[in-house]
């Protein structure tokens, strides 16, 4: 992507109300979370073992555990907070 592209695209991005902004964020990171994270496109020797290994541990982890979805969990917060705000759930109650 071109840095114009990307600047235009985060013009537009910018112009979203909030909850679309975060409706976006959402999509973007359900999207990047369901794909695997490869080391960069340049020689293998140029890529540090840390981040060759980084890269390794990741994708373990995203396959042993697929609920950990960081989006998938954000989307359901929201859902649930969006349900309490409107009087159609109420919220636990953290004391009891």
């Amino acid at each position: 992507m071109t840095t114009t592209l990307f600047e235009q695209t985060l013009t537009l991005a910018q112009q979203l109300t909030a909850p679309e902004q975060a409706r976006l964020i959402g999509a973007l990171a359900e999207k990047l979370a369901a794909q695997p994270i490869t080391p960069p496109a340049t020689s293998v020797s140029s890529v540090p073992v840390a981040w060759t290994r980084l890269f390794v541990f990741s994708d373990e982890l995203r396959a042993t555990y697929p609920e950990a979805n960081p989006a998938a969990r954000l989307d359901a917060d929201h859902r649930e907070r969006e349900a309490i705000l409107q009087g159609h759930q109420r919220p636990d109650d953290v004391h009891a």
